[in-house]
Order: C-alpha cells, then sequence, then structure tokens
C-alpha cells in the first residue's frame, strides 16, 4: 500500500517520519522550504513530551504533487486555509479508487473535498495533539490518541502508529470527535496571543475565564442543534468550563489527571503567528460566533478571542493581564 500524506508540515513530518520508521511506504508532499531543511540534515527528527527522541533518514519528501497518481491513500495535513487551493491538485492527481482523509482543525474540511472529488471516498480524522517543528525537527508536546475511521484500509495505518507507541482509535462516530476537538481547539487562538506556552497560559485564570466562556458559547450552539461532543479528555466535554474556572491551584491539581502537556508547548496557531501564516481563526473561533448568530444565538467571548488574535497577527503585543480577561469576561457575561 503507497500512502501519501499531502501537505506535510509540523503534524505531516511527525506522522510521515514515524509510518517511515515502521517501513510503511510513505511519501510526504510539501513545500520547498522543508524539503531543503529534511535534505540538509539527513532526514527528520522527532520527539515527544515522554522524553522519546528519533531520528528517521529515509525519509521520502518531494514537492512534486504528481506524487498522489500511486497513492492508495492520503493523508492531508494542510491546515483548513490552504484545503480550497488543495482540493484542485487532489482532484487532478488522485485515481478515483484513491481514500483521501482529511487531517484538520474545525468543522467541515472533508466536505470541501469531496464536493471537488465526488468519485473518491472522502473522510475525515482528527490529530488531538500539538506538534511544532522548527529546523527540521519535529516535538509533540501534549497527549492525545489519532481519531480514524474504521475502514480496512486505514488498518496497516494504525497498526503502525500503535507499534510506534502513538495512541490511534477507530471511531463510528467521527462527527462527535471532530466537535469534541473544536471544543478543545479554542484555545489555540488564546495561545497564540497570550505569546506563553500552553501549560504557564493554561495556569492563569483569567486565560481559562475567557476559554471557559467561548467553550459555553460552543456548547449552547451544540444543544441546540442536538450536536454531541465526543469526550477527548478525562472529563465529559460539558465539565470543562467549570473546571476551567477553578482557583490556580485546585485547576492544576486536576489538570494533571486531565491532559498531559509538556511545559514548553505552544498551540500551531502560535506558531503561524511567529511565522506571517494565515490562521485558522476563521474555521475555530470565529466560525463560532458565525454557527451561533445562524441560530440567533451570540458569542461575545469568541468574538472577542478573534480580535484580539487580529491584533497579535499585525505584530502587536496583546497586554492584557489575568485579572484584566476575568473582568472583561464578566461584562461580556452580562450584556
Amino acid at each position: 500500500m503507497e500512502i501519501v500524506i499531502f501537505g506535510a508540515g509540523s503534524i505531516g513530518c511527525y506522522l510521515g517520519a514515524i509510518l517511515t520508521k515502521q517501513h510503511i511506504n510513505v511519501t510526504l508532499v510539501g513545500r520547498d522550504r522543508l524539503k531543503n531543511t529534511i535534505e540538509q540534515r539527513g532526514g527528520i527528527a522527532i520527539s515527544d513530551y515522554h522524553g522519546r527522541e528519533d531520528n528517521i533518514t529515509n525519509v521520502n519528501y518531494t514537492t512534486d504533487p504528481s506524487a498522489l497518481v500511486n497513492a492508495d491513500v492520503v493523508l492531508v495535513t494542510l491546515k483548513c486555509t490552504a484545503i480550497a487551493e488543495a482540493r484542485t491538485v487532489l482532484a487532478n492527481f488522485c485515481r478515483d479508487d484513491t481514500l483521501i482523509v482529511c487531517l484538520q482543525n474545525g468543522v467541515g474540511s472533508e466536505q470541501m473535498v469531496k464536493a471537488s472529488l465526488p468519485a473518491n471516498k472522502v473522510v475525515a480524522g482528527i490529530v488531538p495533539f500539538n506538534v511544532v517543528g522548527e529546523n527540521g525537527k519535529f516535538h509533540r508536546g501534549t497527549e492525545g490518541s489519532l481519531y480514524l475511521p474504521f475502514l480496512p484500509a486505514l488498518i496497516p495505518i494504525k497498526e503502525a502508529f500503535m507499534a510506534y507507541g502513538l495512541p490511534c482509535e477507530f471511531t463510528q462516530d467521527m462527527d462527535a470527535v471532530i466537535w469534541g476537538k473544536l471544543q478543545l481547539n479554542l484555545n489555540n487562538a488564546i495561545n497564540a496571543f497570550a505569546d506563553i506556552p500552553l501549560k504557564a497560559q493554561l495556569s492563569q485564570r483569567g486565560y481559562r475565564a475567557l476559554l471557559s466562556a467561548c467553550q459555553k458559547e460552543l456548547l449552547r450552539y451544540c444543544a441546540r442543534k442536538g450536536i454531541k461532543l465526543a469526550k477527548l479528555t478525562a472529563v465529559p466535554p460539558s465539565w470543562l468550563p467549570s473546571i476551567l474556572m477553578l482557583p490556580d491551584w485546585l485547576f492544576r491539581v486536576v489538570a494533571k489527571k486531565m491532559l498531559d502537556i509538556d511545559p514548553h508547548a505552544r498551540s500551531s496557531m502560535w506558531e503561524d503567528v511567529q511565522a506571517g501564516r494565515e490562521t485558522e481563526i476563521g474555521f475555530l473561533n470565529a466560525r463560532v460566533v458565525e454557527l451561533a448568530n445562524s441560530i440567533g444565538l451570540k458569542a461575545p467571548a469568541n468574538k472577542l478571542v478573534a480580535e484580539l488574535l487580529e491584533v497579535r497577527s499585525a505584530g502587536k503585543a496583546v497586554t492584557v493581564t489575568s485579572e484584566e480577561l476575568i473582568e472583561l469576561v464578566r461584562e461580556l457575561q452580562d450584556r
């Protein structure tokens, strides 16, 4: 079986390196910048929050999308912002019998791809953990299992990840997983404008209060629409906003049992802001605002997050304190 990882950035390189190490035939398709970096260092280095480190030298990385012609399975690891352009490339090169798995944040990217490739089976998967890359080194800073739909063609991929020690699960309810991941991803932009590691950011109640308010807005929308959210942490999705509002000392105790995070880990959106790239805010917090408004609800906390990210993306520091954020959230909830 031939696997192609299309749009191999941080997530794609991390997954591709593991599959290569596990002797899966995989080709990574991405940009010149990464191809040159990987060639110069002689491969890809990967690490994780457990302290594991590996250097994979026999990586097949190309910038030529014609590699898609040979693919039996394509894992699309591009950002949501690149899907509109990517689906044209996929349509031009993929065979009709190629299985396409979209591994994006947000909701509905696989539908965009399906619209351009009606003959193909196009499904969604979820990568719940964070990977940050630099100079051909890719570090997974948070825990979480990969989620894939149960399909025979994906069994070798699941087994390869599991054999390496990367949790990977099949699920019959991918929609619930996607919405559950969206709830967690509402912190991506907050971490980006906070400009500090995730663990340090979540240790401050002000940032948590803002995230809690954002999650409540999403949960209200989902409740109105009858949408189920999967449990992706140690507690049910409905508990998360309340847990985030715990005092700092108590939250630190509870958080250790909920999600393991590297002290230096940051969100992928922080990485995008630092690199001056377009962010996925339109598919995350701004999308929640859009969805809420579509059924007569308001989402002021998510709107505020989108506005603060715009300030940070413009190169300006967001100098709001934790205490000021708590007051801002109170004002939003009183409106």
